[in-house]
């Protein structure tokens, strides 16, 4: 005596939910106060149930499985994306580090023009003292 829901009944007797639900108001098909149905009056009802595996249910995904799937792929695709932008703001940034590297290069190479210290005069005493 095994207890199953209004879905799982439904499954294992391969009808739609709302025909079970017809069967149950009209008499056909008893449940528990619980509202579980057993699996005995299904096969009372209906016969043999059919048996489902793991492997029967995995093969049709679910629509929500298909959205999850295609959401998934279109975020991989976003992740490639950026992983390609990133690669070419780093190669930009090298080449700009080149080339302000080579522009400080050429700037410390030219001779630059020494500035002639002038002195000026102080006003004070010891200036004048010492001038």
């Amino acid at each position: 005596m095994a207890l199953v829901t209004i879905s799982e009944a439904a499954r294992l007797i391969g009808k739609s939910k709302q025909t079970l639900y017809r069967h149950v108001a009209s008499g056909k098909v008893s449940r528990n106060s619980d509202g579980m149905l057993d699996t005995t009056e299904l096969i009372r009802v209906y016969g043999e149930l059919r048996k489902t595996t793991p492997s029967q249910i995995e093969k049709s995904p679910s629509p929500v499985e298909q959205v999850e799937r295609s959401h998934i792929e279109w975020l991989e695709k976003q992740i490639d994306e950026l992983r390609n932008e990133v690669k070419q703001v780093r190669e930009d940034s090298t080449a700009r580090e080149l080339r302000l590297m080579a522009l400080l290069e050429h700037k410390l190479d030219t001779p630059q023009p020494e500035t002639k210290q002038v002195q000026t005069g102080g006003t004070g005493i010891f200036s004048k003292l010492f001038s």
